[in-house]
């Protein structure tokens, strides 16, 4: 495979599960864009490949172990394999696999999505169109076609699902952030917000193709996931920290009517858990007439948590503990913070 030909190298963090890879390799192996011109990385976190994975590469005709120098025929799908020795969280996986590409455009996705057959060819036209482009985002979506995400802004998000970056561009930025990442508890977040602001502050050149489209299962599915998600929000305070004023005008901006809403269900959740808190003390001080008046404060502040899950009935027991899961992460992300400012945690 010559490298001047070598357009994109795909980088895939995993946590090895079978049946996510093996679907995400054939939609690759499917790929319109002819296969000289992309390589796939697949990059372990702290897990093996399942030998099935092996299984589909010999079907599809590449190989885990394929040496750069090998020439690749046509039909070949080119995939290589690299292993962390141990978790170390999605943005050190994709910074082990950028290590090793060779292409002239990292793109990265996640295991769990699934790319249309033109994915790579409809974002390899767009950078040809425009050369000068440092940072492609493409569309993800969800069954059915709506988009993941949606913001007040018309501004790209970097969601690592579907990003295209010039290697040279983020070999100079420093890659992804590790440190949004939490050994202990394997909490992660943000460290793409993070490369995108680090990317926009460097000069890149960026636009968005809505026509490379990958698709994502839905979100949050599980009956524990809302106060995963509500977790993750610790990474908040160091985003916060390294980008504060982006952090403030393109994180969670929403738009209601004529209204720009920042960060809503975070707001909502702090709510909640003051007002709750505030009841308490009046109950305990003897101020009983305030006491229902909180309280229905903190549950005008819930409603709008749990509209997140549609009001489901069936998630209600856990959704009602989000506002105080979510309120206790800000506060460990803030002593995190804290704590790499004083040196006492990694930098990266």
């Amino acid at each position: 495979m010559s490298e001047a030909s070598l357009l994109f190298s795909v980088v895939v963090p995993s946590r090895g599960e079978e049946a996510k890879l093996l679907t995400l390799l054939e939609a690759l192996a499917r790929q319109s864009l002819p296969h000289e011109r992309f390589e796939v990385i697949v990059a372990l976190d702290g897990a093996d490949a399942a030998p099935a994975v092996d299984a589909k590469l010999e079907a599809l005709g590449g190989r885990a172990d394929v040496a750069p120098a090998v020439a690749a025929r046509p039909e070949v799908l080119q995939v290589r394999i690299v292993t962390l020795e141990r978790r170390a969280g999605p943005g050190a996986a994709r910074n082990r696999g950028a290590a090793l590409a060779r292409g002239t455009f990292l793109a990265f996705t996640e295991d769990d999505v699934t790319p249309e057959a033109d994915w790579l060819q409809r974002a390899a036209e767009r950078l040809e169109r425009e050369p000068a482009l440092d940072v492609l985002e493409g569309l993800t979506v969800k069954p059915g076609g709506r988009p993941v995400h949606r913001q007040a802004q018309d501004q790209p998000l970097f969601l690592p699902t579907n990003l295209f970056v010039r290697r040279a561009v983020f070999e100079a930025a420093g890659g992804y952030d590790e440190r949004f990442f939490d050994a202990k508890s394997g909490v992660y977040f943000r460290e793409d917000a993070d490369l995108g602001f680090t990317l926009e502050d460097r000069g890149a050149r960026v636009a968005r193709e809505p026509g490379a489209v990958v698709t994502h299962p839905e979100e949050h599915a599980r009956f524990l996931d809302p106060l995963r998600w509500a977790r993750r929000h610790e990474m908040d305070p160091l985003l916060a920290a390294k980008h504060p004023a982006l952090f403030r005008t393109r994180v969670e901006v929403h738009r209601l009517g004529p209204l720009r809403v920042r960060r809503p269900i975070v707001r909502a959740s702090v709510g909640c858990v003051l007002a709750v808190g505030v009841a308490l003390v009046a109950a305990v001080a003897g101020a009983r007439g305030a006491v229902v008046p909180l309280l229905a404060v903190a549950g005008a502040a819930f409603l709008p948590v749990w509209a997140k899950w549609r009001f489901s009935p069936l998630r209600l027991p856990v959704v009602l503990l989000v506002p105080f899961a979510l309120t206790l992460a800000l506060v460990r992300g803030r002593v995190r913070v804290q704590r790499l400012l004083s040196g006492r945690l990694p930098t990266t």
